[in-house]
């Protein structure tokens, strides 16, 4: 029942345009027909008295120019056109002339009820009748013309009795008509309101084809192009939450990590505070050993600058991480930076018995910006001695790789591996693969973070990766443009 009343719901106005389009016809017929019953009569009867007058005029103007005998040819041929009865009769009333009779023929006279003196044509429902005075070349005579209407009135009868027929086929040939142009009208209004319903429901699955000039043509393609700029619209849409969202969590991760951040450097700060304050309580109050105070002045001094060295660190990063940073960019001579950070290095590396290889190309120029690059290349080289064990060797190469167009810079400590998990996290911020956190056998664990902050800044790639003679750092640096 359900599915019967949605079609009727989807083809109501098929319906309404079929029974429309049927009582317009129907109404039409009615009228048509109305008509012909009732004024069909009167206009064949003005029709003919028309007729009939004008001929009479044309034979009376044209006998003036003929004889007798010639112009009877006249009255046969009005009397066959007309099919109406013509005589020509003397002053006396006699017969002079007509079409029964074979010749002009004298003395017939007119039977009493015949004859007609009249010069007007007398007019009733059922006949014309008039008599005019007519000229020839040799007579004159009075022409006598008589017609009758009853034609038409019988062709009225007929029309009532061929009614019930005519009903049977107005209604047929209406009826089947309004239905045919109905269904032609509106089946691709039909066609294109599912489409609409389609889009509506959000399917774009299916375009609307109607092939045609007119209205309709033009609105299936206005609604194919909304089809597409709407598809094409929540796509964007579309495109643009799932980019929102990435966002959000990003900005979510980046909030988590700040927190952990900051947490981990309060923590960081915390211990050292807690060690001085502990040393100048001791010496404030001469307790035991604190009584010394320039050898706790001198470890003081230290944690200070532990301390300074941190907030300096941490405030690069902070910095690196502003949307207002910008990078000083410059051109570098790539070799003598590399040069100058190593030879910085050598007392530090020296201290620890470490030996510094360098196989550094000259003259490499880079567009970078000087202050960022010589801090992560001096915490890469510094991390390498520090974790490196005591008589290993650092090995800093920097090469130009025309094929891959880059410069590579790679520092080797030898005798000395990371674990896996360690390897996966030694970016992180604070994180150390010497789990003690004590100053003299590591740094703050921000060293490698700060690397890969200003790297990234930089558009320089990185890795690192056990080798079999230890661990190896290396960067490509994007070759200048000249």
């Amino acid at each position: 029942m359900t599915k019967w009343l949605n079609m009727l719901k989807m083809k109501r106005i098929t319906y309404k345009l079929f029974v429309t389009t049927s009582l317009i016809l129907l109404s039409f017929a009615v009228l048509i027909y109305v008509s012909l019953y009732f004024f069909l009569p009167t206009f064949y009867q003005q029709y003919k008295t028309t007729q009939l007058q004008t001929g009479i005029e044309e034979i009376i103007t044209k006998s003036k120019e003929l004889d007798l005998q010639y112009g009877v040819l006249l009255l046969d041929a009005f009397s066959k056109k007309n099919n109406a009865i013509v005589y020509l009769q003397n002053k006396e009333g006699a017969i002079i002339y007509s079409p029964f009779f074979s010749s002009v023929r004298k003395g017939y006279s007119l039977p009493a009820e015949v004859r007609v003196e009249r010069a007007k044509p007398i007019l009733n429902t059922n006949s014309f009748d008039v008599a005019v005075p007519i000229q020839f070349i040799d007579a004159n005579l009075v022409l006598v013309v008589s017609a009758t209407f009853q034609p038409i009135d019988e062709a009225s009868q007929v029309l009532v009795l061929f009614l019930p027929y005519l009903s049977i086929i107005v209604i047929v040939i209406g009826i089947g008509s309004a239905y045919f142009y109905s269904r032609f009208i509106t089946k691709p209004l039909l066609y294109i309101n599912q489409g609409a319903q389609k889009m509506a429901n959000l399917d774009f699955s299916e375009q609307i084809e109607v092939h045609s000039t007119d209205e309709l043509g033009e609105l299936s393609t206005s609604l194919n192009e909304l089809s597409v700029n709407l598809q094409q619209t929540m796509q964007e849409l579309h495109n643009a939450n799932r980019q929102l969202k990435s966002d959000i969590e990003k900005e979510r991760a980046v909030e988590t990590k700040r927190r952990e951040f900051f947490a981990i450097a309060a923590h960081e700060l915390k211990t050292p505070l807690t060690v001085m304050k502990g040393y100048l309580e001791g010496m404030i109050y001469h307790i035991g050993p604190y009584r010394d105070r320039d050898q706790y002045l001198h470890k003081n001094h230290q944690i200070v600058e532990g301390m300074e060295q941190l907030v300096r660190e941490i405030l690069s990063m902070s910095k690196l991480e502003r949307d207002a940073f910008k990078l000083q960019l410059e051109e570098v001579n790539l070799s003598q930076l590399v040069d100058k950070i190593t030879a910085d290095l050598e007392y530090f590396a020296a201290q620890r018995e470490i030996q510094l290889m360098k196989h550094i190309a000259s003259n490499i120029m880079v567009h970078t910006d000087r202050l960022m690059l010589v801090k992560a290349c001096k915490n890469i080289i510094h991390n390498a001695i520090m974790y490196s064990p005591q008589g290993e060797k650092v090995c800093i190469q920097l090469t130009r790789d025309v094929q891959e167009g880059c410069i590579q810079f790679q520092v080797i400590n030898t005798g000395v591996n990371i674990k896996e998990e360690d390897m996966q996290q030694i970016f992180e911020p604070f994180y150390r693969v010497e789990k003690s956190r004590n100053r003299n056998t590591g740094g703050s664990g921000l060293g490698l973070y700060l690397v890969k902050q200003i790297f990234e800044a930089l558009g320089i790639s990185y890795s690192i990766n056990n080798i079999e003679q230890g661990v190896e750092f290396e960067a490509a640096i994007p070759i200048s443009e000249q």
